[in-house]
């Protein structure tokens, strides 16, 4: 069982973690700039990393937002989270973000425990994989 804990000196209104993404062939993209996001219900990634990676989509998907849908390449990677494990054959779409390089949903999250704590002005973000089913962090 391996545990990622992030402690922020303040209350975050997200959690930016690092994250590598590898392409089928083995090749990796680290980033500092992965934001978890328990609304999402797929992960999603930059065009930047899809240049990087080489990627090639093997199918079409539709990403929908608070600005609507539209249409996006869909790639298969593996993706390394921060307690050290792989998540594998993640079907990833692609979004033109400035800020940040990955969006981490809930396709990778239900792979493990997710816990936020905000006591005494500060927030503490851990995951812990694999799941253990109920016990706290």
């Amino acid at each position: 069982m391996a545990t990622y804990k992030k402690e922020y000196p303040y209350l975050m209104e997200g959690i930016v973690t690092p994250l590598d993404v590898y392409s089928a062939d083995g090749r990796s993209f680290h980033t500092e700039r992965a934001i978890w996001d328990t609304g999402a219900d797929t992960t999603i990634i930059s065009s930047c990393i899809v240049r990087e990676l080489n990627l090639q989509p093997y199918k079409q998907g539709g990403i929908s937002g608070i600005s609507g849908d539209t249409g996006s390449s869909v790639y298969l990677v593996h993706v390394l989270v921060p307690t050290g494990d792989f998540v594998t054959s993640v079907e990833v779409m692609e979004s033109d973000f400035q800020d940040i390089d990955v969006l981490i949903g809930m396709d990778v999250i239900v792979f493990g425990d997710f816990l936020i704590t905000n006591a005494d002005g500060k927030t503490t973000f851990q995951f812990r994989t694999p799941s253990e089913g109920g016990v706290e962090l």
